[in-house]
C-alpha cells in the first residue's frame, strides 16, 4: 500500500499543485484539505488521529499554525529567494510600489532583493485573519494597492480592487513534494519494519524484555507478560530493577558482557534465561533479556522425546511375548517382572541365542518408562571410535568428518526411557571408564564438548562372557562390573527348557509355512531329532533350523527331510568344534605346527590335512 500525503491548502496554492498531482500518485496516495489556521489544524488533527496521512505538507499561516501541534512528519513549503524574485518581478507589472504582507514573521533579505530590482517594498505581517483587512487598508492609504502574498491575502486583496501575485512559485512547490514523498516513503519502510518486529516479538515463543541505557523498559513481549504474570502495562516505561529486581540487566549493561543460560527466579516462577548487552557504535544503549518457563522447556522435552519414540526408538516386545511353559522360563519372566518395577540396573546373562534382548524389551515395557524410548546397542558390532561417538554424541569440529552441527548421543536419545548394551563385556577399558561415570552421575559430555549434560536412563546391559573372570584377567573394570550387576538375570539355554522346544517351532513353523494343516505341524515339532540336539545356537539356530526345513519341504516325509538335516548339522558341528580346538592350541603354540601337532597327539602332515579339510570343505546340505 502506498504511503499518504495530506496537503493543508487554499486555492492560489491548490491551483498550483494540480498539475504536478498525476506525477506524485505514481508513489503516493494525496489528500487535498482546503482550509486555513485554525480550520485547518482541526481537520489536520483530525487526519493524524484516523492514522489517514503519512506525512503533512502545508505553506504560510497554516504551516506555521500546525507544526506546533502535529506530531506528525510535516513538510513546510518554504518561501525561497527565487520564489521572492520572481513574485516581486511580476508585481512590478502592476506599480512600483509594492505590499509583501506575511504571516507574523517578515521576510529576511528582502529589501536587499527589493534593491536589486529598484522597486519600493513595504513588508506588513498580521496575526489573525480578522487582521488582514486592517492591514490591507493600511497599505491603501499609503498608495499602495498590488500586493504579494499568500491565498487568503491575495482573495482580500482582490475584493478591495488591489493586484495580487502569488508568493509561492510552482517550483518551489515542486521540492516541498520531493521532501514530502521520500520522507512518506521512508517512513511506510520503517513502519513496515516496525510491524514485522512487533509481530514477531508478540508471536516470540520466548519471553523478551528490552530496556534502555538506564534501565528503563522498552519492550516487554506477550510471552514475558505470560511467564512473569506481570501486565504490560504495568512493566513498560519502568525501571527493570523495579518490575523484576533480580534480573540483573543493569549489571549486563554496566559491564557489557552477556550472561547466558542462567537460572532465576521470578516469584513462584523458575526460568532459563540469557541476557545479552545492545551495543550500537561500541556504545552500549541497553540490555535484553530473552527466557523460558522452565517447566515449559521440559515439556518440550517430552515432546521430543515422544516423537522420538514414534519414530522407531521403541521396545516392541513384551515378557509375555516371551515363548515357552517350562518351569526354568516361566521362573526368568517371574523375576524379570519383579525387575521392571524398579529403575536399578539389570544385568542379563545367557548363552549366545537365548533372547536376552527380548528379556530387555520386556522389562522395558513392563515397567514405567514404557511409553519412552528403548534404545539398543550391539557393543561388539562397531569400532571402538564409533562405538564412543555414538554413545556419547560430538561437537561440530570434534573430529574429521564429524557432522556440521554435532550430533546427540544414544544416552541423549534414550534420556527418559532404556538404553539396552548388548554384549557389553566387548566395550574398551577406556570406554568403561566413561559408561561408569554416567551410571553413577547420570550425566554425559559430548566429544568435543565443553559441557554437562543431565540424562535420566535406565541401563540394561546384557553379556554372554563371564564378566567375572574378565575382572580378575583385568579386562573388565571392577567398579563397572558392580556397578551394572545390581539385578542379575539368568536366561537359560535351550538344552535346559526343552519342554519349550515344541512350543517355538511350532511357533516359527507357521509363521513360515502358513500352508500346513495341524496334523502336519504337530508331527514334524514332535520330532523326536529336535528334542535329542544339543542347540549351542540355542532359539536363534532353533529357527534357522525350522527355517531351513520350511523351505526344503514338500509334502514328503518330514521325519527323513529332518533327519538329514539335524546330521549334516551335527556334522558341521563337529568339524566346527575340531576346527576350533586346532587354532586354539596354535595360538597357544605362536602358530608353530609341529609344537601344536605334538600337542594334539597327531604328525605335523596330519595337522596340515586336518586344517585343509575343515577349512576348505563346503558345508553339506
Amino acid at each position: 500500500m502506498k504511503p499518504t500525503i495530506a496537503v493543508m491548502s487554499y486555492r492560489w496554492l491548490t491551483s498550483l499543485i494540480r498539475p504536478i498531482e498525476d506525477k506524485l500518485l505514481e508513489s503516493v496516495n494525496l489528500i487535498v484539505i482546503d482550509a486555513v489556521l485554525e480550520d485547518a489544524l482541526k481537520e489536520a488533527l483530525r487526519i493524524e488521529e484516523n492514522q489517514e496521512a503519512d506525512v503533512f505538507v502545508s505553506a504560510g499561516g497554516n504551516a506555521r499554525l500546525l507544526s506546533r501541534y502535529l506530531k506528525s512528519p510535516f513538510v513546510e513549503i518554504k518561501i525561497t529567494g527565487f520564489d521572492i524574485f520572481l513574485a516581486l518581478k511580476e508585481a512590478m507589472k502592476y506599480s512600483q510600489r509594492i505590499g509583501v504582507v506575511t504571516y507574523q514573521q517578515k521576510i529576511p533579505y528582502l529589501e536587499e532583493v527589493s534593491e536589486i530590482l529598484i522597486c519600493h517594498v513595504e513588508q506588513v505581517t498580521y496575526n489573525y485573519l480578522e487582521e488582514i483587512d486592517k492591514v490591507l487598508d493600511g497599505l491603501l492609504n499609503k498608495g499602495i494597492n498590488t500586493v504579494v502574498g499568500a491565498s487568503l491575502v491575495l482573495e482580500r486583496a482582490r475584493n478591495k480592487g488591489m493586484h495580487g501575485v502569488f508568493i509561492y512559485s510552482a517550483d518551489g512547490i515542486a521540492r516541498a513534494f520531493d521532501s514530502a514523498v521520500k520522507i512518506a516513503l521512508s517512513k511506510k519502510a520503517e513502519s513496515e519494519k516496525a510491524e514485522r518486529l512487533r509481530i514477531i516479538l508478540d508471536f516470540a515463543y520466548s519471553g523478551i524484555v528490552a530496556t534502555d541505557k538506564d534501565g528503563i523498559i522498552t519492550v516487554f513481549n506477550p510471552s514475558a507478560e505470560k511467564i512473569t504474570g506481570i501486565p504490560r502495562y504495568k512493566a513498560l516505561n519502568r525501571s527493570i530493577e523495579d518490575v523484576i529486581p533480580n534480573t540483573r540487566l543493569i549489571e549486563v549493561i554496566r559491564k557489557a558482557k552477556p550472561e547466558l543460560n542462567q537460572f532465576q527466579a521470578v516469584g513462584e516462577i523458575k526460568i532459563l534465561t540469557n541476557r545479552i548487552p545492545i551495543i550500537v557504535n561500541g556504545e552500549v544503549t541497553g540490555a535484553v533479556a530473552t527466557f523460558q518457563d522452565i517447566g515449559t522447556i521440559q515439556k518440550a522435552e517430552e515432546a521430543i522425546r515422544k516423537s522420538l519414540f514414534e519414530k522407531g526408538f521403541l521396545a516392541k516386545a513384551s515378557l509375555d511375548d516371551i515363548l515357552g511353559n517350562s518351569e526354568a522360563i516361566n521362573e526368568v519372566k517371574r523375576v524379570a517382572h519383579l525387575y521392571a518395577q524398579t529403575d536399578s540396573t539389570v544385568l542379563i546373562v545367557g548363552e549366545s541365542g537365548t533372547g536376552k534382548e527380548l528379556f530387555a524389551q520386556g522389562i522395558h515395557n513392563a515397567g514405567a518408562r514404557a511409553k519412552r524410548p528403548f534404545i539398543a546397542v550391539n557393543c561388539a558390532a562397531l569400532p571402538e571410535s564409533l562405538l564412543e561417538s555414538e554413545l556419547f554424541g560430538y561437537e561440530e569440529g570434534a573430529f574429521t568428518g564429524a557432522r556440521k552441527g554435532g550430533k546427540q548421543g544414544l544416552f541423549e536419545l534414550a534420556h527418559g526411557g532404556t538404553i539396552f548394551l548388548d554384549e557389553i563385556g566387548e566395550i574398551s577399558l577406556k570406554l568403561q571408564s566413561r559408561l561408569l561415570r554416567v551410571l553413577e552421575e547420570h550425566e554425559v559430555m559430548r566429544i568435543g564438548g565443553d559441557r554437562i549434560i543431565p540424562v535420566n536412563i535406565r541401563v540394561i546391559a546384557a553379556t554372554n562372557k563371564r564378566l567375572g573372570e574378565l575382572v580378575k584377567e583385568n579386562k573388565f573394570r571392577e567398579d563397572l562390573y558392580y556397578r551394572i550387576n545390581v539385578l542379575e538375570l539368568h536366561v537359560p539355554p535351550l538344552r535346559n527348557r526343552k519342554k519349550d522346544i515344541p512350543i517355538l517351532a511350532r511357533y516359527f513353523l507357521g509363521q513360515l509355512r502358513k500352508d500346513l494343516n495341524e496334523t502336519e505341524t504337530e508331527e514334524i515339532v514332535n520330532n523326536r531329532v529336535f528334542m535329542s540336539y544339543r542347540w549351542p545356537g540355542n532359539v536363534r539356530e532353533l529357527k534357522n533350523m525350522v527355517e531351513r526345513f520350511a523351505v526344503l519341504y514338500e509334502k514328503e516325509d518330514p521325519a527323513r527331510l529332518l533327519s538329514l538335516i539335524f546330521r549334516n548339522k551335527q556334522m558341521e558341528d563337529a568339524n566346527a568344534t575340531e576346527l576350533e580346538k586346532i587354532i586354539k592350541v596354535l595360538d597357544s603354540v605362536r602358530g608353530n605346527k609341529t609344537k601344536a601337532a605334538a600337542e594334539l597327539g597327531i604328525s605335523r602332515t596330519s595337522l596340515w590335512r586336518k586344517l585343509k579339510d575343515l577349512r576348505d570343505a563346503p558345508p553339506e546340505h
